[in-house]
C-alpha cells in the first residue's frame, strides 16, 4: 500500500512518517519511508536540493515544477520494485505538494495535474492540517521562511483534500496523539484493502 502524508513545511511529516514506518516494522510488516523530492537521483535531485536551499528561486515557477515532476517519474521504476517488495510505503510529499505549493505561487493547476497525470497515484493520501512549529523552519530554504506563502499552501491543500478526497488528520498538541489518528486510519485502510 502507498501512503502519502501531505502538509505545510514544519508540521511534523517527517517525524510522524518515520514513527508510522517503525511501528508497522515492529508488528510484523514490512514497511519503508521516503521523501519526496528524491535527492540523491542525478540529474533532478540535485538540482532540486541547490535549487531548494538557494535562498533565492532562480528559476520560473514552471521550471522548478517541471524539475519535481521529473524527480518523481526518474524514481518511479524503483517506486516500483518498493511496493511490491514491501507492505507499506509512507512517503512525505508526493504529487499533491506540488499542485499545492505549484498553484500558491502562480502556476496553473491543470498544468500541474498534466504534467503529474502519468506518476502513481498513492492508495491513501493524508494531510495533517495545523499550526507548524516555527522552530524547525530551515534557514536559506526558498519557501520555509515565507510566512503568507505557507498559509497559502495550507489553504490550497484544504481545497485540494476535499477536491481529491484526502483524509485529513488535526496535529494534535502531543505528537503521540497525532501518531495514533494516523495509525487507526492506516490500520483501517490496510484491514480494507486486505478484505477486497
Amino acid at each position: 500500500m502507498f501512503v502519502t502524508l501531505y502538509g505545510i513545511n514544519n508540521i511534523g511529516k517527517s517525524t510522524q512518517a518515520k514513527m508510522l514506518v517503525n511501528y508497522y516494522n515492529s508488528i510484523g510488516l514490512k514497511a519503508k519511508y521516503l521523501k519526496f523530492p528524491i535527492y540523491d537521483i542525478t540529474p533532478s535531485g540535485v538540482f532540486l536540493h541547490t535549487s531548494l536551499r538557494s535562498k533565492v528561486q532562480t528559476i520560473t515557477e514552471t521550471e522548478l515544477q517541471m524539475w519535481f515532476a521529473i524527480n518523481r517519474y526518474q524514481f518511479q521504476p524503483t517506486l516500483k520494485n518498493m511496493l511490491s517488495e514491501y507492505d507499506l510505503i509512507i512517503a512525505e510529499d508526493y504529487t499533491g505538494t506540488a499542485l499545492a505549493w505549484g498553484s500558491s505561487k502562480g502556476e496553473d493547476l491543470e498544468f500541474l495535474e498534466s504534467i503529474n497525470s502519468k506518476l502513481l497515484q498513492e492508495d491513501v493520501a493524508i494531510l495533517i492540517d495545523g499550526q507548524r512549529s516555527m522552530d524547525s523552519i530551515e534557514e536559506g530554504h526558498i519557501h520555509e521562511n515565507d510566512n503568507q506563502l505557507v498559509d497559502n499552501v495550507k489553504n490550497t491543500l484544504l481545497n485540494l483534500a476535499d477536491k481529491l478526497n484526502w483524509n485529513i488528520i488535526q496535529r494534535q498538541e502531543d505528537m503521540i496523539d497525532t501518531q495514533n489518528l494516523l495509525r487507526n486510519l492506516i490500520s483501517q485502510k490496510l484491514e480494507n484493502s486486505r478484505r477486497s
